[in-house]
């Protein structure tokens, strides 16, 4: 009598057990978030929330619309390490005059940041150092994929169409630079 009622809060407590653990993965699981970008507005509150480096990691940005940013004072992505889907969309009027080296729409894509189908214009033409300089990204480290830009990049090292510099792991696939892009080293249409 003793074995069975021992046998049975034994086989109570392993199905406890059982049913806790398979839980507690998805409980402790990263939320995923996915933040939606439909106005000029939105893009600057992303460019301001990327200047911490883990903000957004984990995160899906969504383009829902075309922007306009002529006469907008935008500030580049400071970093990204999140997936950006541009769906399809142009972001076009940017104007990036700002001193300083690693400048682009985003001044650096992070290990793992995917970046697809967007379509930028406008110009990137930095004061300064002007040393790692490209239409979507100063420096990427992740992918680019079925991008566009259309415009003028200008720099002095490190200057591309897509990338100003294409890191060691980062990927740029598909993609298509129409304008003019200038450096007096290593530069590039693609990347410098």
């Amino acid at each position: 009598m003793r074995n069975r009622s021992a046998n049975k809060y034994l086989s109570l407590l392993l199905a406890v057990w059982l049913l806790a653990s398979s839980a507690v993965p998805a409980a402790w699981a990263a939320p995923e978030y996915t933040v939606s970008i439909s106005s000029a507005e939105d893009l600057l509150a992303l460019s301001k929330n990327c200047a911490l480096d883990t903000w957004s990691q984990g995160k899906t940005v969504a383009l829902t619309a075309d922007l306009d940013l002529t006469g907008t004072e935008f500030s580049p992505i400071p970093t990204f390490g999140g997936t950006f889907l541009g769906q399809g969309h142009t972001i076009s009027g940017l104007r990036l005059t700002a001193a300083g080296s690693n400048q682009g729409f985003f001044r650096y894509l992070q290990p793992g940041a995917v970046v697809q189908n967007l379509h930028i214009s406008g110009a990137v033409i930095p004061e300064g150092t002007r040393s790692t300089v490209g239409g979507i990204a100063g420096t990427n480290a992740g992918t680019i994929q079925n991008c566009s830009f259309q415009g003028t990049v200008q720099g002095k090292n490190a200057v591309g169409g897509i990338a100003g510099r294409n890191g060691e792991q980062g990927q740029i696939i598909n993609c298509t630079t129409r304008g003019h892009i200038s450096g007096e080293n290593a530069a590039g249409g693609t990347a410098g």
